[in-house]
């Protein structure tokens, strides 16, 4: 159970804001999409159900950079995809980390964009 955060579109965003594009803009937005998967991570892990931790632990160490301004994060445990969509507590721990972390993390792209830092 993998999922996947980028920032899409970003090639596009660029060319339109062709005043605040600059290597460091590109490596700012790097950054963000990192810190948001990292956050995201953290925050399943925190409110992943724990008999033994393992399923906690796999969460949080799970961040990979795939690409430039890609990130995946999730849990290779075979029971992952089970605690999240059958739990008896319906938690949706990894879905509700994403959905909880979503507006903050367009904003800060915005920002990141708009300043170039």
């Amino acid at each position: 159970m993998n999922f996947e955060l980028k920032a899409v579109g970003i090639d596009e965003v660029m060319k339109r804001f062709k005043n605040f594009y600059n290597a460091s803009t590109e490596e700012a937005v790097g950054k963000t999409v990192e810190t948001y998967a990292r956050k995201m991570a953290n925050d399943a892990a925190t409110n992943a159900p724990v008999k033994d931790g393992f399923l906690k632990n796999s969460l949080a160490s799970s961040p990979q950079q795939e690409a430039k301004m890609t990130w995946t994060f999730g849990s290779d445990l075979p029971y992952a995809l089970r605690q999240e969509y059958e739990h008896r507590s319906h938690k949706g721990f990894v879905r509700r980390s994403i959905w909880t972390n979503r507006e903050a993390y367009r904003a800060a792209l915005k920002r990141r964009i708009i300043e170039g830092k």
